[in-house]
C-alpha cells in the first residue's frame, strides 16, 4: 500500500447508473463500463480514506492504473453498491483499540499488547510517524504489516 498509485492526467468519473460492480467466480472484483469493456481484479482505493469514505472511490486496474472514479457509492445501483462496500469494508478493515495492555520497545519496534473490537493483538509500529491523530482524541495506528487500528 505504499506504492505510488498511477493518475491519469484528467479525472474520469465513472456513471453510476450505467457502471456495472460484481464478482467473478474466483471473489475477484469485476468492474464493466458502458462501453461494454470488462476489467478484473479491480481494486478500489478511497481518495479520501477517512473523511470521504463512501465518496470519490477510484478504481484500478490489476496493473494499478486507474478505471475511473466512483464519486458516490449511494449512487451505484443497489447490487453494485453492496460489492464495492462490502470490498472497501475488507479492504479498510480497522479494529477499534478499546485497551492497551502492554507497549514493550525493543530494537527499534514498538511492541503493542491491546484489546480491540475483534479481540486481543499484539503487533509491532517502527517509528512514531506510524500514529496519526486525526482530532484531539481521535489517532489512527498503522503497525509493522501495515494493518491499521483506531483509538
Amino acid at each position: 500500500m505504499n506504492e505510488a498509485i498511477k493518475v491519469a492526467d484528467e479525472l474520469e468519473f465513472l456513471d453510476a447508473n450505467k457502471v456495472n460492480i460484481g464478482r467473478n467466480a474466483f471473489a475477484e472484483l469485476v468492474v464493466q463500463l458502458p462501453d461494454g469493456t470488462t476489467h478484473t481484479k479491480v481494486e478500489p482505493v478511497r481518495s479520501f480514506p477517512v473523511s470521504e469514505t463512501t465518496r470519490y472511490i477510484a478504481l484500478l486496474d490489476n496493473e494499478g492504473n486507474e478505471i475511473g472514479i466512483v464519486e458516490d457509492v449511494k449512487k451505484l445501483t443497489p447490487n453494485s453498491r453492496d460489492v464495492l462496500t462490502e470490498e472497501l469494508q475488507k479492504r479498510y478493515f480497522m479494529p477499534k483499540i478499546t485497551k492497551i495492555n502492554s507497549l514493550d520497545g525493543q530494537f527499534g519496534v514498538t511492541t503493542w499488547n491491546v484489546e480491540t473490537s475483534q479481540g486481543d493483538v499484539e503487533f509491532g509500529i517502527r517509528t512514531r510517524y506510524d500514529i496519526v491523530t486525526l482530532e484531539s482524541v481521535l489517532f489512527l495506528i498503522k503497525d509493522a504489516e501495515a494493518n491499521r487500528y483506531e483509538n
